[in-house]
């Protein structure tokens, strides 16, 4: 595949993308993501592109508490952070780690947002009960035949022969003749 064509992809999925999620702005500081309310927090250098945002915008982060987007290589990046009373909160996505992120992962000097979300949206988690259930179920059923086995005390006259049918072998299982049967 050629870059002329991987390009068109990619002009295709992101006219795509712009069709999914429309920014609504109230005012300076408040605007709408298909109808989810947000607060600008702090823009520094005029990062903030509403545009851009509806972009690269995904119902993923409708779940983090604070949202980031930094600015590398003309490209928008989003990132999100739990705040301390979420349910999902992990001490390495904590808003305490916002800045570390800016210093370490961002490109010095870059332009940047951050977005609060208003009304965090926790997805559902199924119950454990479910899932081990689940897990103790086998994936390949397998078809078993009942055997009409003698009692104990008769396998002992009971020899196994393999036996070719075809490409395939099995064990076929005999009753070895008694030996009063064999005299005659």
């Amino acid at each position: 595949m050629n870059r002329a064509k991987i390009q068109d992809y990619i002009d295709q999925r992101e006219e795509q993308r712009t069709l999914i999620y429309h920014v609504e702005e109230i005012d300076d500081k408040h605007f709408k993501v298909n109808g989810h309310p947000y607060e600008l927090v702090k823009n520094y250098r005029n990062g903030f592109n509403p545009e851009s945002l509806a972009e690269r915008f995904s119902n993923i982060l409708s779940k983090y508490d604070y949202i980031v987007g930094d600015w590398g290589y003309d490209q928008l990046r989003l990132k999100g952070f739990y705040d301390d009373r979420n349910p999902l909160y992990e001490p390495d996505q904590s808003v305490s780690t916002i800045e570390d992120y800016l210093f370490e992962y961002c490109n010095f000097g870059c332009s940047y947002f951050i977005i609060h979300n208003d009304d965090v949206c926790i997805p559902r988690q199924r119950n454990r009960r479910q899932r081990s259930t689940r897990r103790r179920t086998p994936v390949i059923h397998e078809r078993r035949r009942k055997v009409h086995q003698p009692s104990i005390r008769q396998r002992h006259n009971q020899h196994a022969e393999r036996v070719k049918n075809g490409n395939h072998q099995k064990f076929v299982i005999h009753q070895r003749k008694k030996r009063s049967e064999t005299k005659r």
